[in-house]
């Protein structure tokens, strides 16, 4: 595999992958979902038609269902939106470290962009979701063993998988960590999954002196800007 990744998928490597994974992101998700979050200036400039943003905005208002098996997807058809989350689970799997980006909603996150601000990348991601049905072949990427879903990752990350969009995996990848890391208010990080997998306590607005010490254990709050009057996308 190409060594300009930071996140290797050979099944031996899962275990330390997540480790890698947040040697090289860090934090860096939240400011990147700041960058996408005002509407509809910015949902224009990404080039979201002009006819969709009404339908999004209506979106937003919407209850997030609890459960994410009651999430139905607003881009992505039901298929695609099923082999996304078998995707994201491979990438940043469920361990001993905690839930997989599969169950912190990562694939809701990515797929509420694709009906918004990052819509220009929908095609892409159809593309990219189509590929790896077909390189699975039977009943596609979800249904195929672990082994099968890194093999098929693998190949994409090295650009060998028929039909993939160049620089899909990239782009995947980048989703991915955004989707992991940033506020639950976008959708993913459910139940701060992401947080909690890198030991940040989240949103504290003050940190006293015990709190600053090197050797520190910060109690995790669990806060989302939505306590705070954020609205997300």
């Amino acid at each position: 595999m190409p060594d300009d990744h930071s996140l290797p998928i050979l099944p031996t490597q899962l275990r330390i992958a997540r480790r890698r994974l947040l040697l090289s992101s860090g934090v860096a998700a939240g400011s990147s979902l700041a960058a996408v979050a005002a509407f509809p200036a910015r949902a224009l400039a990404a080039g979201v038609p002009a006819e969709r943003i009404p339908g999004w905005l209506e979106f937003l208002s919407r209850t997030i269902p609890d459960s994410l098996d009651d999430e139905a997807p607003v881009a992505l058809s039901p298929r695609e939106f099923a082999t996304l989350r078998a995707v994201v689970g491979r990438l940043i799997p469920t361990d001993d470290l905690g839930p997989g980006a599969d169950e912190a909603g990562v694939h809701v996150f990515i797929d509420r962009g694709l009906a918004g601000p990052n819509a220009a990348h929908l095609p892409l991601f159809q593309a990219l979701l189509a590929a790896l049905d077909t390189g699975a072949a039977g009943n596609g990427f979800a249904a195929a063993t672990p082994e099968r879903q890194d093999e098929l990752l693998t190949r994409l990350e090295a650009g060998e998988l028929a039909d993939a969009p160049k620089g899909a995996f990239a782009l995947l990848l980048e989703q991915t960590r955004q989707g992991m890391f940033g506020d639950p208010i976008y959708g993913g990080n459910r139940n701060f999954a992401g947080w909690d997998l890198m030991a940040y306590p989240g949103i504290k607005l003050v940190w006293t002196e015990a709190d600053q010490q090197i050797d520190a254990d910060v109690k995790p709050l669990h806060l989302s800007v939505k306590q705070f009057g954020g609205t997300g996308w």
